[in-house]
C-alpha cells in the first residue's frame, strides 16, 4: 500500500505509548479506564485526522461541554446529552434536525459565513467564539457562545461547541443597569444621560430631525430639606421623578437625574412646540403632587422651573451647546418668578 493511500491511524490515550519503527503500538482498551477513551480510531485523506462517524457519539458524550456534530447540509449527525438537555429535547429526537433552525434568524447569516470559512480552510484555532442566540424546543431564547471546528472529509462535518451565556448576559445587564441608573430616583444617571444625548443627537442629525433637551429644577428645595429633613427631601425627589416619567412620551427619549434637585430630559424628534408640551405636562403633574401620605401638612407643595432648547436647523454645533442653551433658559425661568417654563432665545 503506497504512502498516499495508506490509512492513517491516530490513538488517544492517557497512558504512555511505546513506538517501534516509528509506528504507535496498538493498545488493548480493556487495560484502561473507559473514562479515558483509551483508543479512538481516526482516518482521513490529505494528511487530516478525522474520526470515524461511528466513534463520534461516544467521543462527544465524554466531553464536559455541550457538543453537536452536523453535516454539510446542517443536519445534526450526533449530539451529546448536555447539548440535548440545553436545547430541551432528547438526543434521538434531535438527530437529523436542521441545526441552523435553532438559531435566532438574525444570527443565521453569521453562522453560515463561519461554515463557509471552514469549507475554505480559513477557520483558525485562534478564532474567537461567536456570540449568538438560539430558540429552544420550548420556545425559550438563550444567549450562547458558539465555537465551530471543521472536519474535512468526503462528507465534511462541523463540530459545534455551545456555552450558555444566559447567566453572564443577565449579570452584564444588571451591572449596566446599576452603572446607568440613579439609585434614589431610578431614573437614568448623569453619565448615562450624557452618553444618550450624544447618541440621540447623532441619530436625529443623520435623519435631519429635530431633537430637544429639557432641564427641570425643583424650586426652593433647600428650604424643603431644611424644614422637613433629608428623608422627606429624598422622598420628594422620588415623587417628582415619578411625575417627570409620567410626562415623558412613552418609548421616546430619556429622563435623568442630572444632579441634586435637577433633572434633564432628552426628547428626540421633538421640535420647540413639542418640547414645550412635555414641559407643560411636567409642570401639571408636579403641581398635583400631595405629601399628606408622608405625614406632611396638606398645604405643602412643590414647583419646578424649566428651560429647554431645540436643535432644528443646525443652530447648535454640538449637543453640549444645546444643553448650555437649555440651562440658560432654566435660569431665566427662575428669574421670572419660578414655576415657569422658558425656551432658549
Amino acid at each position: 500500500m503506497t504512502g498516499s493511500t495508506q490509512r492513517k491511524r491516530l490513538y488517544l490515550t492517557s497512558a504512555p505509548v511505546s513506538e517501534a519503527n516509528g509506528s504507535p503500538t496498538e493498545l488493548n482498551p480493556s487495560l484502561y479506564n473507559r473514562n479515558d477513551i483509551s483508543r479512538i480510531d481516526f482516518s482521513g485523506a490529505g494528511g487530516y485526522a478525522v474520526p470515524h462517524l461511528e466513534t463520534l457519539p461516544a467521543l462527544i458524550e465524554y466531553l464536559s461541554e455541550a457538543v453537536l456534530v452536523v453535516n454539510s447540509s446542517g443536519s445534526i449527525v450526533c449530539i451529546n446529552s448536555k447539548a440535548a438537555q440545553f436545547l430541551g429535547h432528547t438526543q434521538g429526537a434531535l438527530r437529523g434536525h436542521c441545526w441552523p433552525d435553532f438559531l435566532v434568524k438574525r444570527y443565521q447569516p453569521h453562522y453560515h459565513s463561519l461554515v463557509d470559512m471552514g469549507r475554505r480552510g480559513l477557520l483558525s484555532q485562534q478564532q474567537n467564539p461567536a456570540e449568538m442566540a438560539i430558540i429552544c424546543a420550548n420556545g425559550d431564547f438563550k444567549d450562547i457562545e458558539l465555537s465551530l471546528s471543521y472536519l474535512p472529509s468526503d462528507d465534511p462535518l462541523l463540530v459545534i461547541v455551545i456555552r450558555d451565556l444566559s447567566s453572564y448576559k443577565a449579570e452584564c445587564y444588571k451591572l449596566h443597569t446599576l452603572a446607568s441608573t440613579d439609585p434614589l430616583t431610578a431614573l437614568a444617571n448623569r453619565r448615562h444621560f450624557e452618553a444618550m444625548l450624544q447618541q440621540y443627537w447623532d441619530e436625529c442629525s443623520r435623519k435631519q430631525n429635530p431633537v430637544s433637551v429639557l432641564i427641570v429644577d425643583v424650586d426652593h428645595f433647600k428650604q424643603f430639606n431644611d424644614q422637613y429633613g433629608h428623608i422627606q427631601g429624598d422622598e420628594c425627589l422620588r415623587r417628582i421623578a415619578a411625575a417627570i416619567s409620567l410626562a415623558l412620551p412613552p418609548g421616546q427619549g430619556l429622563a435623568a437625574r442630572y444632579g441634586g434637585e435637577e433633572f434633564a430630559l432628552i426628547l428626540p424628534y421633538h421640535d420647540e412646540a413639542m418640547a414645550k408640551a412635555v414641559a407643560l405636562r411636567v409642570q401639571h403633574y408636579v403641581r398635583q403632587l400631595s405629601f399628606c401620605e408622608q405625614g406632611l401638612p396638606a398645604d405643602v407643595s412643590v414647583s419646578v422651573s424649566q428651560g429647554f432648547a431645540s436643535e432644528i436647523n443646525g443652530q447648535f454645533r454640538t449637543p453640549f451647546a444645546m444643553l448650555c442653551a437649555a440651562d440658560t433658559a432654566l435660569y431665566r425661568a427662575k428669574a421670572e418668578g419660578r414655576d415657569c417654563i422658558s425656551a432658549c432665545c
